[in-house]
């Protein structure tokens, strides 16, 4: 029998405007002889990938619905779903379900319990079922996927996980019940925390393969034609018997795994108990503990094995809807929706209709830790040739050998062929000679911090280039204009600033003084986007973008320092903004000697609203390491260097509100000082450079929400 649905029209016509997934329906006849049905979610937009609104779920159910039949007559022996390459289902449609939340009359927990029906009713079919992951399989769309028995992908496909917690939601369609108990709780955790809480890690078929969520994998494909008829081979071997999946980790699908006040469980309770320990303090570190989505998935996956799926269900839509009517979804959709993605890919200060430069040699001055990172991804993106420089051949070597080293890690690692890292060895190579500069078209200097040092760089430089060469800085926190002054070609220098690490965080803050042409700019942009990173522009500012906010951070805590505030309450204090690491932690990850100057750089340029702590200034003086004792207060040598904390009469709410201010302040004056033309370009360059989490919707807009703006006029 099929599973009868509830009406769902209700729902469905509020989204008149959804971009409808629909459902093709085909019959199929294996090698073997046998019959299946084949769905096929398409979509009428080439640019859109598939995803699943209300009216795509209500089409699923219906297909669903027609084949359960087909089965029922003896007509199909098995049933196969798949998706439109390169999308297999990109998951809920996170605009709608956020206007949706946004209106109380709306019946929001329908959309939890329609994902749950199209999930029961694949588990209903009477005949095998198999999920072919030909593409994106994200959040709902890998749901999807898990309903069926069995699932099969292709080589070299990415982007399957389930990422929601990273959006203000939790995986509420049977993923937080069923995935650990089909790979167990370790694996699970990796999927619905940890990668999502890693700025948004993915898998790609061979780990989904590896830890058990793909039972299998074709061969290599040439078309989309060929890995469908190579599935449905495999499909037909698993229809007929002759093929058996082996699942090592998977556990009972419907009944609670043991009962909350026996000693049922054995081993496996004590890993389940183990990995929501582990996943604890995963989030407390990752999101300072303030993501509720986070905390409720939790909670959920932590009850998990003392339900049943039924028990579990009605568990999740509750959640989800609590969730989904939220600030934090709401922010996260924002975060994700209009600065990720749409902000990212329409980036302000771009110059319009101006031609870039074609860039064919690049030039690293340096050969430092920074350096060769760059040299690394200017070499692996642009595969042209790269010459790094430094005052002595022993540290050009050195900066060689870690290049070199770093290839070889990549080939150990799958991500390049021998062949490939031999050749980029052939393109790569060292000087110390300014001169060898000579034919490039891009050179960029990532020497010692300091004004004077940077001058006499490009004051060599340009007596060694081409005039047409773009000459580029990685400072950081100081200002473009005061190393070119005695240039005789300015025009043609910009800030190019990455972030450490350079191969893992996306953000390159493109800096523009007075003197920067529009063609010098355009190809900066262009530059960026070939060496795959998401470029914000900025006028030249000290600290420009990310360090100026984030020296505010800085400034305050250690002003609270040096009055007194215990590092413990700080650090609690500033818990909300939700920052990936605490003050103290992070100090420790940029370097004390980096963030001292920062500080005083910020101090010397923009005056003496930034601290630059005494007690900081102190511990680097003394060269103390590790700063942090990694709970958010200072290591037990850093606490009795600096003394205990001397005022217990601050509360959290004052040093939240003071380092709140501050920060609305201090962006106030950014955007009044033209940094930046708007708000946004601030709210994306902090996530990007700093993580700062998709739930609280961008710097701006917490500062919006707690009243911080309000406060300061």
């Amino acid at each position: 029998m099929t599973v009868s649905h509830p009406d769902y029209t209700p729902l469905t016509d509020r989204c008149p405007d959804e971009v409808v997934t629909h459902v093709s329906r085909d019959v199929v006849t294996g090698p073997q002889g046998r019959k299946i049905a084949v769905l096929t979610l398409h979509n009428d937009s080439e640019k859109r990938p598939e995803t699943l609104g209300p009216r795509s779920m209500q089409e699923l159910l219906n297909a669903i619905d027609e084949v359960h039949q087909l089965a029922e007559d003896g007509s199909v022996d098995g049933v196969m779903i798949e998706g439109t390459a390169p999308t297999f289902a990109a998951g809920v449609d996170l605009t709608l379900v956020s206007t949706l939340a946004a209106d109380p009359e709306t019946p929001i927990t329908a959309v939890g319990a329609m994902g749950h029906d199209f999930v029961e009713s694949i588990r209903s079919l009477p005949v095998p079922t198999c999920a072919r992951v030909n593409g994106t399989a994200l959040g709902g769309g890998l749901e999807l996927a898990l309903a069926a028995d069995y699932r099969i992908g292709h080589p070299g496909t990415k982007n399957i996980g389930l990422p929601e917690i990273r959006l203000g939601l939790i995986p509420g369609w049977t993923g937080v019940f069923a995935l650990p108990r089909l790979i167990g709780p370790e694996n699970s955790v990796r999927v619905i925390f940890h990668n999502p809480l890693n700025n948004g890690k993915s898998l790609t078929s061979q780990q989904a393969h590896e830890i058990g969520i793909l039972d299998e994998l074709t061969e290599a494909p040439v078309t989309d034609d060929e890995a469908r008829n190579q599935a449905l081979a495999w499909f037909e071997g698993v229809v007929r018997g002759e093929v058996v999946v082996d699942r090592p980790h998977e556990t009972d699908q419907e009944e609670p795994l043991w009962a909350a006040d026996s000693d049922e469980g054995g081993s496996l309770r004590e890993r389940f108990e183990e990995s929501v320990r582990a996943t604890e303090e995963i989030v407390q570190r990752k999101t300072s503990g303030a993501s509720d989505a986070a905390r409720v998935a939790l909670e959920v996956f932590t009850n998990g094995p003392l339900e049943s799926r039924k028990q579990s269900r009605e568990r999740q839509i509750s959640v989800l809807d609590e969730l989904a009517r939220g600030d934090q979804f709401s922010s996260s959709v924002y975060s994700m929706l209009e600065l990720v993605q749409h902000r990212a890919k329409h980036p302000s200060m771009v110059p319009p209709e101006v031609e870039p430069a074609h860039i064919a040699k690049v030039g690293v001055v340096g050969a430092g830790l920074m350096a060769s990172q760059l040299a690394l991804l200017f070499l692996t993106r642009l595969q042209v040739p790269v010459i790094i420089s430094d005052v002595d051949q022993a540290r050009v070597d050195r900066g060689l050998d870690t290049i070199s080293g770093e290839l070889q890690k990549n080939v150990s690692k799958g991500r390049l062929a021998e062949e490939q890292a031999a050749h980029l060895r052939t393109l790569v190579s060292g000087t110390t000679d300014t001169a060898d500069f000579a034919d490039c078209d891009f050179v960029i200097e990532a020497v010692f911090e300091e004004t004077q040092v940077k001058r006499d760089v490009f004051a060599n430089l340009e007596k060694s280039v081409r005039t047409d060469c773009i000459l580029a800085t990685n400072t950081s926190s100081l200002l473009v204009s005061e190393m070119i002054e005695d240039l005789d070609h300015p025009e043609r220098v910009i800030g190019f600033h990455f972030f450490n690490p350079v191969a893992v965080l996306p953000l390159v803050e493109i800096v523009r003084t007075d003197s920067t042409t529009d063609a010098a700019i355009a190809t900066a942009f262009s530059l960026a986007k070939r060496l795959g990173k998401i470029a914000v522009g900025a006028r030249d500012s000290s600290g420009f973008i990310v360090n100026r906010v984030l020296g505010v951070v800085l400034s305050e805590a250690g002003l609270a320092l040096d009055r007194g505030a215990s590092p413990e309450s700080i650090t609690e204090a500033y818990r909300p903004l939700g920052l990936p690491m605490d003050t103290f932690t992070l100090i420790d990850l940029v370097g004390l000697p980096i963030a001292v100057h920062l500080l005083e750089s910020l101090e010397r340029y923009q005056g003496d609203r930034f601290h630059v702590s005494e007690k900081f200034r102190t511990l680097n003086e003394h060269a103390i390491s590790p700063l942090s004792d990694q709970k958010g207060g200072l290591s037990t040598e850093a606490r009795e260097l600096v003394g205990a904390a001397n005022d217990d009469t601050v509360t959290q709410e004052t040093l939240r509100t003071s380092v709140e201010d501050a920060l609305a302040s201090e962006i106030s004056r950014m955007l009044d000082e033209g940094v930046v033309p708007d708000r946004q370009d601030i709210d994306l360059a902090m996530i990007l450079g700093t993580g700062w989490p998709f739930f609280n919707g961008g710097i701006t807009r917490y500062l919006d929400r707690v009243g911080a703006f309000e406060r300061i006029d």
